[in-house]
């Protein structure tokens, strides 16, 4: 048989390759090959056709997505750390929130050398490693509001050092106040699929 013939029976035989073929024209091909060799030439043209339906299924499946690539797997794997270590930086800064309090205690028995040096250690390490990297990690309005609050922090924070190097302690607990309130407001900025995630929900 030609391959014009094969190429028929292919078509007609599997319907999922979108073309049409007359009855007429099959009936001609049914009709000019002997049927001893009619079953091999159906056998041929069946391969064919899945041959040809093989070859768009892979146009199939990415128009539907049924699956994920390599490089789409990566970036979700990439973006779950990232989340995951954002995360981690607004829960130290909610538990950080909490410790301000140590400014005032200090404060309260005049070491005001350790009142500098806490204050100092504040700014090198909670403000510039977790709330400064955090903010740089935002999206949006969260994003500007972030690295405002971070120039309040700081601004909370040098106020700490210069009282403590004027040995100003009745008014350390205003200014730790207002560094506790300003932290917790930055908290309020996490993003909610953070909590949606990693956050432990009420058992």
């Amino acid at each position: 048989p030609s391959f014009v013939s094969a190429t028929l029976f292919a078509l007609a035989a599997c319907p999922a390759a979108g073309v049409r073929v007359s009855r007429p024209a099959l009936a001609h091909v049914r009709a000019s090959v002997p049927q001893s060799r009619r079953e091999a030439v159906r056998g041929a043209a069946l391969a064919a056709a899945a041959a040809l339906v093989g070859a768009s299924a892979p146009a199939f499946a990415e128009k539907s997505k049924g699956y994920m690539t390599m490089d789409e797997y990566n970036k979700l794997k990439a973006r779950e750390a990232k989340d995951q270590r954002l995360y981690g930086q607004f829960e130290a800064l909610r538990t950080r929130a909490s410790q301000t309090s140590e400014f005032n205690k200090l404060a309260e028995s005049g070491d005001f050398s350790k009142l500098s040096e806490l204050s100092r250690g504040w700014e090198a390490t909670i403000r510039k490693e977790l709330l400064e990297a955090a903010a740089k990690e935002l999206e949006g309005e969260a994003k500007q509001k972030g690295q405002d609050i971070n120039k309040l922090v700081l601004a909370d924070l040098k106020g700490i050092d210069k009282l403590a190097k004027a040995g100003a302690g009745d008014e350390v607990p205003a200014a730790s106040a207002s560094l506790r309130q300003h932290v917790l407001d930055f908290v309020a900025l996490e993003p909610q699929r953070l909590q949606d995630t990693f956050g432990v929900g009420d058992l």
